[in-house]
C-alpha cells in the first residue's frame, strides 16, 4: 500500500471514528435539553415592577395537572420575592388593560396559594376561620401597597374593572372544584389567548359541563349560576357555554337549556384543597358551600 493511499485509508477511519463518538452525543444533549428543570429566572421587573417570570417559573416548577405542591412553593424563595412585588407593585403604570389583568390574575393566584401555606392549610380552604372571618374575607394580603382581602381583590377590582367572565376560569380559589390552575403566568400580550383557552378547556371539561341523557339536563359547574350576571351582557351563560363546547350533542342540549327546553342542574362543588395529598371533601360540605371563589356575588 502506498503512503498516499495509507493516508486516505486511516483518514476514512478516523473520521468515521468521529462521526461515530459525536452522534450519540448529540443525541444524549438534545434528550438532557427536552427534559431538563426549568432554569431560575433572575428578576427582571416590568412597568409596575413586577416580574411575571418569576410566577411563570414557580408555576413550571410546583403546579402538575392542576395540583399545587403547597410544600415546594413555600421552600422557595422566588415565591417570597413575587409577593414582595405584588405588595409593591404599581398596576396603574402599565400600559394597557390586558397587562393590569393579568397582573391581578396573577397576584389572585398567588395570593390564595400564600393563604393556604401561612394559614397551615391542608383539608380545604373552607375549614379556615379566624375570629369569625374566613378564608377569602381576611384582610392580610398587601397589593399595591394596600392591605386587602381575596373577595376585595376579586369582587371590588377584578370583576367590575374589567367586566370579563372569562376570569372565573382564570381565578383558583385553592379547590379542586374550581379550573385547575394554569401552569404559566398570565401576560399582557397573550392574555385573550389564555383565557380564550381557560374558557375553552372549562367548556369542554365533562366534569364542568355535561348533558346528562337520563335525565334530560345539562349539569354544569356551579361557578356559572354564582356568577351569572356576568353574562348577562352576552346573551347569558347558556348559549355563551354553546359557543365554546366542541361535542354537537353537548352545545345542542345547552341551545335547548337557554330556550327552556331541556333542564340544568349543577354538580357539587368539591372544596377540597388543590394540593397533591388532599383527601376530598364530603358531599356535605361541598352542598354546604353555595358560593364561588368567594362570598356571594354583587353583596
Amino acid at each position: 500500500m502506498s503512503a498516499v493511499a495509507g493516508m486516505r485509508y486511516y483518514g476514512a477511519i478516523f473520521w468515521l471514528s468521529l462521526v461515530t463518538f459525536a452522534v450519540p452525543l448529540v443525541v444524549a444533549f438534545k434528550a438532557f435539553d427536552a427534559v431538563r428543570p426549568t432554569t431560575k429566572p433572575t428578576p427582571n421587573p416590568d412597568a409596575s415592577g413586577v416580574d411575571h417570570a418569576l410566577w411563570d417559573y414557580l408555576l413550571k416548577a410546583h403546579v402538575e395537572n392542576g395540583q399545587v405542591d403547597y410544600d415546594g412553593m413555600a421552600r422557595d424563595h422566588l415565591f417570597r420575592t413575587y409577593l414582595r412585588q405584588i405588595g409593591s407593585a404599581r398596576p396603574c403604570d402599565l400600559a394597557t388593560r390586558d397587562e393590569q389583568l393579568a397582573f391581578y390574575c396573577n397576584a389572585y393566584n398567588a395570593l390564595v396559594i400564600n393563604g393556604v401555606i401561612i394559614h397551615r392549610i391542608k383539608d380545604s380552604v373552607m375549614s379556615y376561620k379566624h375570629a369569625g372571618v374566613g378564608f377569602f374575607d381576611a384582610k392580610e394580603h398587601l397589593v399595591a401597597g394596600k392591605t386587602v382581602s381575596l373577595n376585595d381583590l376579586e369582587h371590588k377590582i377584578i370583576r367590575p374593572t374589567f367586566d370579563d367572565p372569562r376570569v372565573h376560569f382564570s381565578l383558583v380559589c385553592g379547590a379542586r372544584g374550581c379550573p385547575p390552575i394554569r401552569p404559566e403566568a398570565y401576560c399582557g400580550r397573550c392574555l385573550n389567548l389564555q383565557l380564550d383557552d381557560q374558557a375553552s378547556q372549562f367548556c369542554n371539561n365533562p366534569k364542568s359541563v355535561a348533558y346528562d341523557a337520563p335525565r334530560g339536563a345539562v349539569v354544569l359547574n356551579p361557578i356559572v349560576k354564582w356568577y351569572a350576571d356576568d353574562w348577562k351582557a352576552r346573551g347569558g351563560v347558556l348559549p355563551w357555554l354553546a359557543g365554546r363546547v366542541d361535542d354537537a350533542a353537548l352545545r345542542d342540549a345547552l341551545r335547548r337549556a337557554a330556550e327552556g327546553k331541556a333542564a340544568v342542574a349543577y354538580s357539587d362543588y368539591d372544596w377540597a384543597l388543590n394540593s397533591r395529598d388532599a383527601s376530598p371533601t364530603t358531599a356535605g360540605e361541598a352542598k354546604s358551600a353555595n358560593f364561588g371563589s368567594g362570598t356571594v356575588p354583587n353583596q
